[in-house]
């Protein structure tokens, strides 16, 4: 499994080892994860599989959306030999001493690759099976190269997932004030943030994954009122359909053909 972007945390990489995942490469631009506070989430995570517990529902995480049908425990997915292996002594110790000392370089045998900066060439072709990214693709600047990457990395029936944010970030008094903006005045109003919007609407995400030779297989936007009109779109925004409008933000997970 690779992770792009995974900031301060390598928790869902974690939580991915003890799902059944044999290795996790978490790529960032600079490195912001630490090991003490990911050795302090994988014991967290350790005693949450250990106890079946159920996932977080609305009452813990009420911003989350959309709810999910049930909130228990997926035993038909972890089933119980699958956790005994995963929770295993002498596994466990293994990944404490990933994260400890994780990985620099792909050509290391360890269950924990931690590299930043990267580049795509790092990953080798048809390696990965999974290919995850949580509020990170609204910010690379040349999409088409990365997609066309991750297309590269994957094997064949290997799975994309990217939940992608489409609103301004709070650089605007709108959600999707941004793309109201001219380039020049957008260059201002972002300044020298380290970490710039792209700007690029749901379609335009869709569309280089299809280029990359994947198929879509989930689609799940989450849905608001546009507060802009179409006259006052940046020239060239003025091409987006009504659904990226109104597209706040999406979950989508694509399959490479076999």
């Amino acid at each position: 499994m690779v992770e792009l972007g995974p900031g301060d945390s390598l928790g869902i990489g974690l939580a991915a080892l003890l799902s059944g995942v044999q290795r996790y490469i978490a790529l960032d631009v600079v490195p912001y994860a630490g090991q003490t506070t990911n050795l302090r989430i994988f014991e967290e995570l350790v005693a949450l599989f250990a106890a079946r517990a159920p996932i977080p529902d609305e009452t813990e995480c009420p911003l989350l959306v959309p709810p999910l049908a049930s909130y228990a425990f997926p035993a038909e997915i972890l089933t119980s030999a699958g956790l005994e292996m995963a929770l295993h002594p002498s596994r466990l110790k293994l990944v404490r001493a990933a994260i400890a000392d994780p990985a620099t370089t792909v050509s290391k045998p360890r269950p924990v690759v931690y590299i930043a900066p990267w580049n795509p060439k790092v990953i080798e072709t048809g390696s990965v099976d999974l290919v995850l990214s949580q509020s990170v693709l609204e910010y690379p600047s040349d999409l088409e190269h990365l997609y066309s990457e991750m297309g590269r990395w994957l094997r064949p029936g290997g799975i994309l997932s990217h939940e992608i944010d489409f609103k301004s970030a709070g650089l605007t008094s709108e959600w999707n004030g941004h793309w109201s903006c001219p380039d020049a005045l957008w260059r201002l109003t972002a300044g020298r943030r380290r970490h710039k919007l792209n700007r690029e609407p749901h379609s335009t995400h869709i569309s280089l994954i299809e280029r990359a030779g994947c198929r879509v297989l989930c689609d799940e936007r989450i849905v608001r009122p546009s507060q802009i009109t179409r006259a006052q779109l940046a020239p060239r925004f003025r091409r987006l359909t009504e659904q990226d409008l109104t597209t706040s933000s999406a979950l989508i997970q694509a399959i490479k053909p076999v």
